[in-house]
C-alpha cells in the first residue's frame, strides 16, 4: 500500500459509514491503480459499498487494476446484486481485461452476462475466450485503429479523433485492405507530420513486425523487447489483423513469467495468487512435492558415507570436510543453473550451443575450483595432523573436481530439459544442489582414497 492510499484510507472508511455521497469527491482525482489498491485494503463489506458508490466507468478501471482474486470476488458480488450494472461495467472495460474477467467467472454467470451485453461485445468476448490464455491471442486487445491504404492523412487523423474515446491506447495506425489483411503501419508521429494530401500507403512502413495468435506470450515479450515496440500487431494464418498487444500488457506477462521461473528455481510449484493472499495449504502443496523428491535424493548420502567410512583409512578426519565440499559443489551448480536458465529465457542461448556452454562451464568451474581448492589446501596444510600434506592435496583436488562437476550438472540439466521441450526452470537450484551433493560425495572420497588410502 503506497502513501496516497494509506493517507486516504481512514477518510474513505468514515465516508462509507456516514456519508457515501462524499466518496465521489474523495476518489475523483485518484488513479485507477490507487483506487484498486484502496479497494483491496478495505474489508469486503466496505469494498462492495465503494463499488456501489462509484460511477460505472470508474468501477471498470478499478477492476482492470485489481489482482485476480479481488477482482473475481468484487465482480461476483456486484453481479449477484445487479446483473445489468455488472454487464454495463464490463462494457466499459478494455477487451483483453474483460475477457480475462469472463474467463474467471462460473459458467452460468458468464452465460447470463453474455446475454446482457451488447451483441457485438458478446462476439468479441467469445472470440478472445477461444484463445489459450498463455498465447498472443489470450493477451491481445481488439481495440486498435485499422484504416485503408487509400485514405489520406487528413482523413486518417479525423478517423483517429473519432475513435480515440473507444480505444484503450493509440500508438500506431495499422494499414489494411478490404479483407483486413495487414499491409503496413504508420506511427502517430509520421501521421501528424506528413502532408495532408498524402495517402497512408505513401507514408506507411510495410516492414511490420507481427506475431501469430498462437505465439507463446513469453515469445511475444522477446519480440517486443528485441524491436523496442510499444505495441505489436497480432495476425491469423492468413495475415489478417485480429488484435494488438500493448507494452503495458506485456509487462504483466514478463512479471508473471519471472515470478513463475523464480518459484521453480526455488523448487516451488508456481502459485498464481499474491503470497499474502494464498492460503497456507496451497503453499504447502506447492512446496511439498519438491521437498519430498529432494529428501529422497539425499537418502543416498547415508549409505555412501557408511561405505566410504569403512573403506577409507582417514575417513574420520575427512568427514570434517564433507560439508565444505558438498556446499562448494552445490553452490557452483546452483550458480551455473541460474545463469544458463536466465540466458535461455532471454533467448541468448539454447541446446544448439550446448557444447560451447558446457566447455565454458568446465573452464569456469576449473578456475573457481583451483581458487577454492588452493584455499582449502592452505587451511589443511597448516594442521599438525599426520599426513597433512597428502590431506591438503586430496582436499584441493577434490574441491576442484566437485566444482567442475557441479558446474557441468548445473548447466547440463537445463539444456537437456530444453531439448526435451520441458521448461528448464523446473531444474530448480535445490534439485541441482542435491544431485551435486550426492555425486560430489563420491568424487571426494574416491580422490581422497588415491591420496591418503
Amino acid at each position: 500500500m503506497d502513501s496516497t492510499t494509506r493517507l486516504i484510507l481512514p477518510e474513505v472508511r468514515e465516508a462509507l459509514e456516514s456519508d457515501p455521497a462524499a466518496l465521489a469527491e474523495l476518489t475523483e482525482e485518484m488513479l485507477p491503480a490507487d483506487l484498486a489498491d484502496l479497494a483491496e485494503q478495505l474489508d469486503p463489506d466496505h469494498a462492495h459499498r465503494l463499488l456501489a458508490a462509484l460511477p460505472i466507468e470508474a468501477v471498470a478501471r478499478l477492476l482492470e487494476q485489481c489482482d485476480d482474486e479481488h477482482r473475481r470476488e468484487l465482480f461476483a458480488h456486484l453481479a449477484a446484486h445487479d446483473l445489468a450494472t455488472a454487464a454495463a461495467v464490463t462494457d466499459e472495460m478494455a477487451p483483453d481485461d474483460r475477457a480475462d474477467l469472463y474467463a474467471e467467472l462460473p459458467e452460468e454467470l458468464r452465460k447470463q452476462l453474455l446475454a446482457e451485453v451488447d451483441p457485438e461485445e458478446s462476439r468479441d468476448i467469445r472470440t478472445l475466450l477461444a484463445y489459450d490464455e498463455d498465447t498472443a491471442g489470450g493477451v491481445m486487445t481488439t481495440d486498435f485503429v485499422a484504416l485503408p491504404a487509400t485514405m489520406t492523412v487528413e482523413q486518417a487523423i479525423d478517423a483517429v479523433r473519432k475513435t480515440a474515446e473507444e480505444m484503450e491506447t493509440i500508438y500506431v495506425v495499422y494499414v489494411v485492405d478490404s479483407h483486413g489483411t495487414l499491409h503496413g503501419v504508420v506511427s502517430l508521429r509520421d501521421l501528424v507530420t506528413s502532408p495532408a494530401h498524402k495517402t497512408l500507403e505513401d507514408i506507411m512502413n510495410p516492414n511490420v513486425v507481427t506475431v501469430d495468435v498462437d505465439t507463446d506470450q513469453e515469445e511475444v515479450a522477446h519480440v517486443m523487447a528485441k524491436y523496442d515496440l510499444l505495441a505489436v500487431p497480432v495476425v491469423d494464418r492468413t495475415h489478417r489483423l485480429v488484435g494488438m498487444i500493448t507494452v503495458d500488457d506485456i509487462l504483466d506477462v514478463v512479471e508473471a513469467e519471472a515470478t513463475e521461473d523464480a518459484h521453480r528455481l526455488g523448487a516451488v510449484e508456481p502459485i498464481e495468487q499474491p503470497y499474502m493472499a494464498t492460503p497456507v495449504w496451497t503453499i504447502v502443496r506447492a512446496r511439498v512435492p519438491w521437498l519430498i523428491a529432494l529428501f529422497l535424493v539425499q537418502f543416498v548420502s547415508g549409505p555412501l558415507l557408511q561405505h566410504f567410512t569403512a573403506s577409507v583409512a582417514s575417513a574420520t578426519i575427512l568427514m570434517w570436510f564433507v560439508p565444505m565440499i558438498m556446499s562448494a559443489g552445490g553452490n557452483a551448480g546452483s550458480q551455473s543453473a541460474t545463469l544458463v536458465i536466465r540466458a535461455m529465457s532471454l533467448g541468448e542461448t539454447g541446446p544448439k550451443h550446448a557444447l560451447k556452454i558446457l566447455s565454458r562451464e568446465v573452464l569456469i568451474g576449473a578456475t573457481l575450483g583451483i581458487i577454492l581448492g588452493f584455499v582449502g589446501m592452505v587451511r589443511v596444510a597448516t594442521w599438525n595432523a599426520a599426513r597433512s600434506v597428502e590431506m591438503a592435496l586430496a582436499i584441493g583436488c577434490a574441491v576442484t573436481a566437485v566444482i567442475v562437476f557441479g558446474a557441468l550438472i548445473g548447466a547440463g540439466i537445463p539444456l537437456l530439459l530444453e531439448r526435451l521441450k520441458i521448461d528448464p526452470a523446473v531444474s530448480s537450484t535445490p534439485f541441482v544442489a542435491s544431485l551435486v551433493d550426492v555425486g560430489g560425495l563420491v568424487l571426494f572420497f574416491e580422490i581422497a582414497r588415491l591420496f591418503v588410502g
